[in-house]
């Protein structure tokens, strides 16, 4: 009989050591998340696409999901442009704003940059198509290499002279299209 009291009582301690242990982890996960969160919201997102002045690189036209054949003069005169993957998750909370924007602007003045295989990227076209010229193009494609794109979602808006007026990877942050 001492020996079950024994037991239960080392059984008890080594729980509640347990739990206290347990306890400490969590609390430590929180104080990480809040960091790494911290981290985030001050972090700037315009390194994820050229920065506000710079102007695209040089590209070869590219075909856009509809067939239209687009160059970097089709860029000029003030143009939304959003780059996004399938498999990221800020992509697929940004998409639908960025779909809403484009419909303001105008399809011409709207472009969007589906990364993947045209299989993987389906729903983002189906989404982005009615409101902007799509083009699916693979990681560093010769429009990832023009806009220096880093990390999705990346966003822009040139401005007249085809020149970064704002960057970003939240659609919210970016001014409205330039008046034509």
């Amino acid at each position: 009989m001492p020996y079950l009291v024994v037991a239960i009582v080392l059984i008890g301690l080594v729980a509640g050591a347990n739990l206290i242990f347990t306890y400490g982890v969590i609390r430590r996960l929180r104080e990480h998340t809040a960091r790494l969160d911290a981290m985030g919201a001050g972090r700037p997102d315009y390194d994820l696409i050229l920065a506000a002045g710079a102007e695209p690189g040089p590209f070869a036209p590219v075909r856009t999901t509809t067939g239209e054949a687009l160059g970097p003069d089709d860029l000029a005169g003030g143009t939304l442009v959003g780059f996004f993957s399938p498999d990221c998750a800020p992509c697929r909370e940004q998409a639908p704003r960025f779909a809403e924007r484009a419909a303001a602007g105008g399809r011409e003045r709207v472009l969007a940059v589906a990364v993947g295989t045209p299989e993987a990227t389906g729903e983002l076209v189906a989404l982005l198509e009615p409101v902007a010229r799509v083009v699916v193009e693979v990681e560093e494609g010769p429009l990832h290499r023009a806009f220096a794109v880093q990390g999705y979602p990346a966003m822009c808006v040139l401005d007249g002279d085809g020149r970064v007026k704002a960057a970003g990877s939240a659609v919210d942050r970016l001014p409205e299209l330039p008046a034509v």
